[in-house]
């Protein structure tokens, strides 16, 4: 239905998900379309992925499930007119039957952004490496994140830059939620926890100045996990509320 929160799952069987907020602005099934906002990570036609998954949580037999359909776009238009004449941009899906129970833990990956944010420590090679400087946090998810360490040319050469797949590293990590108090945003810690995690993804070619590496995480205790899984549904509740304004 129109204004139904959803997220584009991005290679959603595979073990780095991609995915992205939006909410519903019209379907149409007997031509089995959705036109959906336009992530704040836009998608275009030259966007790279396996497999393409609109996914909405419902409400089923007392229980709450993540469902998704297979999709593809087939229209971007940067001049959609919402009923209340607002001029937006928006993407057109081509969605294929049937409806499937998706797993909501893999398949949501949060991009990270100045409102919602984690610093961390990792341990490797018996030291210790912090964020920002030696490295940073792209996305998380309940099974891993992506990392980028900056790849310098001149010296001293960051020995993380020599992480390899099959490697096990220890992260320690906090969550950071930003709130403004008194027109002023101040960072407030709303969790912290160590995370065991292993190498499944190196990217060399990420982009000039960074590389990217792929975490699967081994292990995660229930408190953790209660912890981690509220600032992730805290912050797509945030984006969601940032697109129904900006539409």
């Amino acid at each position: 239905m129109p204004a139904t929160g959803v997220d584009l799952v991005f290679n959603m069987n595979s073990l780095n998900p991609i995915s992205r907020s939006s909410i519903i602005h019209d379907t149409d099934p007997k031509n089995r379309t959705i036109t959906i906002a336009q992530p704040l990570n836009p998608i275009t036609g030259t966007t790279a992925y396996d497999e393409l998954h609109l996914t909405a949580i419902i409400y089923s037999k007392n229980r709450k499930m993540r469902v998704g359909l297979q999709c593809q776009p087939v229209k971007f238009d940067d001049h959609y007119r919402l009923a209340s004449k607002i001029i937006t941009k928006a993407v057109i899906l081509k969605y294929k039957p049937p409806v499937t129970e998706t797993n909501i833990r893999s398949a949501f990956r949060l991009p990270l952004s100045r409102k919602h944010m984690i610093k961390a420590k990792m341990l490797y090679r018996r030291t210790n490496y912090y964020t920002p400087n030696d490295f940073s946090i792209r996305d998380i998810s309940f099974t891993g994140m992506g990392l980028t360490i900056p790849q310098k040319k001149t010296a001293p050469i960051s020995p993380l830059l020599s992480l390899k797949t099959a490697e096990f590293v220890a992260l320690g990590i906090i969550l950071i939620d930003t709130i403004d108090i008194g027109g002023e945003e101040t960072e407030r810690s709303i969790g912290t926890f160590a995370l065991k995690t292993k190498v499944v993804r190196v990217n060399k070619n990420y982009s000039e100045s960074h590389i990217l590496i792929g975490l699967k995480t081994i292990d995660m205790n229930q408190k953790n996990e209660t912890l981690l899984n509220n600032f992730i549904h805290k912050a797509q509740i945030d984006e969601l509320k940032r697109l129904r304004v900006k539409s």
